[in-house]
């Protein structure tokens, strides 16, 4: 019942500590105090764990030893067994307490401050005693003190005047108050606090030198006001003073402007008019400094910046008041004038007023753009080593390096671990909201962050390597998701160091600024970046396996093995010559090309299909025009999603191009090869003229198709792809990977006549073509005429005066004129291509204008063989 009691005592009174509420007084008191003591009383571990307590004082030490503190680990222990001499049983509950409340120990402790609760102790432990008071008070010789009092006297019938006094009157203390009894008891009195002043003359002197501050200017004969005139030590002493920033009489604290209605004695007013107002415009720019230093900054390299500032001007305030402890206590005889002090100040002033026209402009700029001092800083840096003054060139330099490096803290960050730092600054590179699918990673899901004119939003000095600061990030990121990353593996000690000595070291003093800096912020980025970039293209070689994908894209698109492209080709041809209604049908397709590639590629990668536009339109047209069916047909090869970061997608869609353009090459190639000339042998002599038509046009379009293909594979699809795969393997970056890739299909695009410049080309190229298609239709009208082949395969629209029929065959008449027709053609459109080929080639300084060349002269060199 006794400890209910206390326990219930004890929650009233810290529901009053804590609330301020009276406990169990109205319904809201005697609620919280139920709910309280209830809280406490079902509280199973009210003590706390001593074991856990004494671990952790254990590990503690520990600590402290780890961290190269074995003097703190010394005393520390030290202690803990001189209190185990005293020891209670609250003593985990305090050790507990002052754990929970430690922050930091190890760094933040200092040993120093033990002195001083020892000096407390050893004042407690000193012992006081009354020879001691008397030696400290002065009445340990006060013989009269300690002289015995006859008590007797008193005692008598006579009165006191009538018995002589031993003590004399001027010994006997007469006490007006209990203040002046207590006094004298202490041997001191009010008259002893008085500080009497022991050189009158001095504090007279001072005051009339000061007189000045308080006077009130008068004015002469005719009202003009008469300045004050002051000596020129005052107007030094309030120049230096208002130089650290200090209120002064002679300066407005508003302003920073001298005051007009003071004269410096002995001087032309004009003259110190100029000087002082020069004076007052320094100081009014050092002010600007203080200024800046006093307001809190949240963005970290700004109050880097601050922190530089309030160092110089600590410095610069050390050296003013050397100066003023010169003159102030001189050793010996000291001359100076107010301009010989200017004179000695303004070395260090200098750099101070370079800082102060920074922060001016800077205040100006918006907040977004909080790194303007750097680039105003890394200018004047520039100008101060032109000039060849090389103190602010190294004063300027550190402040620069120095705020730099904590600028780069969200660079390192994302080097290092490929995240965007949390910390108040605006970093160029952003992260979009939104997901992105894994192959546009690399693309689209970090952005260069763009000011409102499109330039980059960092300092201008960075814009050269922010390419490269970019692209690192984005290799950790794609390691990480690779698996291939494991964080800190970008050791720091690996860190070039950015400081002055090493960015602008001794012996390279005819470098520039521009290019010392340069030079070490390339080797800082790439201690970062060379290793991640070799790490990432290894893993997407070796691991992601990028050969094997080429390989693929190569035999598939371009076509390199002839006999699996044959078996596919030939396969969807045959369907189109035969009429076949469901030529498009895509699982016939695909079923094709898998069997025809499964050696070459992953075929579960690969789907063939016809588009909806290629599938609205008949067997007939499909099969009367290189340009109809054809381009509809869709070769889809899904590569991995880190092979898509290197093969983009405008380059799959330039590997289709080329895809469709050899398709059609082939559908004109095989159309020639239909017709054989030995199974025609013996129907050619009654119809030779017809015969020697046909195997004209023929033979020059079969120059034509064979000579584009051997230029196609010899001169552009095989050396570029050669070329592509060699400048992948020694390229720096993933951006470079790109870049080799993508270069390659464009020349291969270009060169191959299917590009935008050479549009006319190709499109003639394409009607040449079409005359193969032209050609046997016109050989199998002919046969159907003739009866040797079905009539199904031909159909024409022949245009009358009755209007428009459908008729089986040609005629002998009508086929030479359509062969006549296909020759005429040709030669034109021939004629054209080799003289667009060559004109294009001659404008273009270009390495493929040379092969433009080639291909002309080999389509000519068949036309001159005829």
């Amino acid at each position: 019942m006794a400890h209910a009691a206390t326990l219930g005592a004890l929650t009233g009174e810290l529901i009053e500590a804590v609330t301020g509420l009276p406990s169990k007084v109205g319904r809201r008191g005697t609620q919280l105090y139920d709910a309280t003591l209830a809280t406490i009383k079902s509280q199973a571990y009210l003590r706390t764990n001593q074991f856990e307590v004494q671990h952790a004082l254990d590990g503690l030490e520990e600590r402290f030893r780890v961290n190269n503190r074995d003097d703190l680990a010394d005393e520390f222990r030290s202690s803990l067994d001189r209190l185990e001499e005293h020891a209670t049983k609250w003593h985990p509950e305090i050790f507990a307490l002052l754990l929970g409340l430690s922050d930091q120990p190890t760094f933040k402790t200092k040993l120093s401050d033990l002195d001083a609760v020892r000096s407390r102790e050893e004042q407690q432990k000193e012992t006081f005693s009354w020879e001691a008071v008397a030696r400290e008070d002065g009445w340990d010789e006060d013989e009269l003190l300690w002289q015995s009092i006859d008590y007797a006297q008193e005692s008598g019938d006579e009165s006191i005047e009538d018995e002589p006094d031993e003590t004399p009157m001027e010994a006997t203390p007469v006490y007006t108050n209990d203040v002046d009894r207590n006094l004298h008891q202490k041997g001191r009195t009010a008259a002893d606090y008085i500080i009497q002043p022991e050189d009158t003359e001095l504090l007279r002197a001072v005051q009339s030198t000061q007189q000045w501050r308080i006077e009130v200017p008068q004015k002469d004969d005719i009202g003009l006001i008469q300045k004050i005139v002051i000596p020129e030590t005052q107007i030094v002493r309030e120049v230096l003073s208002m130089l650290q920033g200090l209120k002064t009489t002679l300066f407005n604290d508003t302003t920073g402007l001298p005051e007009p209605n003071f004269h410096m004695q002995n001087i032309a007013w004009e003259t110190y008019k100029a000087v002082i107002r020069n004076i007052a415009d320094s100081g009014r720019r050092i002010l600007l400094l203080w200024r800046f230093v006093s307001h809190p900054q949240v963005i970290p390299h700004l109050q880097a910046f601050q922190d530089c500032i309030t160092k110089r001007l600590r410095d610069f305030d050390t050296k003013l008041s050397q100066i003023e402890a010169r003159f102030a206590a001189p050793t010996g005889e000291v001359m100076f004038t107010l301009l010989s002090v200017i004179g000695e100040i303004t070395p260090w002033l200098q750099p101070l007023l370079i800082l102060s026209d920074i922060i001016a402009q800077i205040q100006e700029t918006s907040r977004s753009d909080t790194f303007r001092y750097l680039e105003l800083l890394y200018d004047e840096t520039t100008l101060a080593q032109l000039r060849d003054d090389l103190a602010t060139y190294e004063f300027l330099a550190r402040i620069f390096l120095e705020c730099f490096q904590v600028y780069i803290r969200p660079i390192r960050h994302w080097m290092d671990e490929g995240r965007i730092s949390s910390e108040n600054e605006i970093f160029f590179i952003v992260e979009r909201p939104i997901k992105v699918p894994m192959s546009h990673i690399w693309q689209d899901r970090f952005n260069l962050r763009q000011t409102a004119e499109g330039t980059l939003h960092a300092p201008k000095f960075l814009k050269p390597s922010a390419h490269r600061i970019y692209n690192a990030g984005k290799n950790i990121v794609v390691l990480r998701l690779l698996g291939k990353y494991e964080l800190g593996s970008s050791s720091a000690a690996e860190e070039p160091s950015l400081d002055f000595e090493h960015v602008c070291p001794e012996g390279l003093g005819l470098a520039t600024f521009p290019d010392l800096f340069g030079a070490a912020f390339n080797r800082w980025i790439q201690s970062k970046y060379r290793k991640t970039s070799t790490t990432l293209k290894d893993a997407l070689f070796d691991m992601c396996e990028l050969s094997s994908s080429l390989d693929a894209l190569q035999a598939l698109y371009l076509m390199s093995d002839g006999f699996a492209t044959a078996s596919f080709a030939d396969h969807l041809f045959d369907k189109l010559e035969n009429l076949n209604p469901v030529w498009y049908d895509r699982f016939a397709l695909a079923g094709t090309a898998q069997d025809a590639f499964a050696l070459l590629l992953d075929t579960s990668r690969l789907s063939v299909g016809v588009s909806v536009q290629g599938t609205r339109m008949t067997v007939s047209d499909a099969r009367g025009s290189i340009r109809a069916a054809l381009p509809y047909v869709m070769v889809d090869y899904r590569l991995a999603w880190p092979i898509r970061i290197v093969v983009s997608e405008e380059s799959l869609e330039d590997y289709r191009s080329i895809f469709i353009f050899l398709l059609q090459l082939r559908r004109a190639i095989h159309v020639l090869h239909k017709p054989r000339i030995l199974d025609n042998f013996q129907t050619d002599n009654p119809y030779w003229d017809e015969r020697a038509l046909f195997y004209t046009a023929r033979s020059n379009l079969l120059w034509f198709c064979t000579t584009l293909q051997s230029y196609l594979v010899t001169l552009v699809l095989e050396p570029n792809e050669r070329g592509m795969r060699r400048d992948l393997l020694v390229a720096e970056d993933v951006d470079s990977m790109i870049s080799v890739h993508s270069a390659c299909l464009e020349q291969m695009i270009e060169q191959a006549c299917m590009g935008s410049k050479l549009a006319p080309i190709r499109e003639r190229i394409l009607d040449i073509l079409d005359l193969t298609i032209k050609l046997e239709l016109a050989r199998e009208g002919k046969a159907a005429m003739d009866g040797s082949e079905p009539s199904h395969l031909f159909r024409r629209e022949h245009e009358s005066s009755e209007g428009t029929t459908r008729e089986d065959g040609l005629t002998s008449e009508e086929y030479i004129d359509v062969l006549e027709e296909i020759i005429a053609d040709y030669n034109k459109h021939l004629s054209f291509i080799c003289s667009e080929l060559k004109g294009a080639a001659r404008a273009s300084s270009d390495t493929q204008s040379a092969k433009w060349d080639i291909l002309a002269d080999m389509l000519q060199a068949g036309d001159r063989g005829r």
